[in-house]
């Protein structure tokens, strides 16, 4: 007696497998291309605005709600200046990504743009988004 086996089906199985396969390695490939990003924001209180001020208070709020709010964040820190160096600025802004692509959400995410509107009230600011060094 002979038995007969039909290839046909492990040969289209295997060649799906090793498809899958290259598809995940390059994924993972590209994954680990990725640089993390920094996005770093000094503000500057305008004329007449100080830490006791409502608006600031108010808009200090939304900051602290961000990482809440916004899941592309990686790390966040915020804090108030304490140097009396006249360069300083009055309040800092550290936010980590783990992409570029999670900026740009971050950036268009209404959480943010709310706190932009209530930023722009009481503080002119500088900002600078990077990318880690390679060693």
């Amino acid at each position: 007696m002979t038995i007969k086996i039909n290839l046909d089906c492990y040969k289209k199985n295997t060649a799906r497998l090793i498809f899958l396969l290259c598809l995940l390695v390059g994924i993972s490939f590209e994954l680990l291309a990725q640089k993390q990003v920094t996005h770093l924001v000094l503000f500057k209180f305008k004329p007449g605005i100080t830490k006791k001020d409502e608006r600031y208070k108010a808009a200090l709020e939304k900051l602290k709600e961000l990482p809440k709010k916004i899941t592309d964040m990686e790390d966040c820190s915020m804090g108030e200046n304490f140097s009396q160096r006249p360069i300083a600025y009055d309040f800092g802004l550290s936010v980590v990504f783990s992409s570029k692509k999670k900026l740009e959400n971050y950036l268009r995410h209404p959480a943010h743009l709310d706190a932009v509107e209530a930023w722009k009230e009481i503080a002119d600011w500088h900002i600078v988004d990077f990318e880690d060094l390679e060693e």
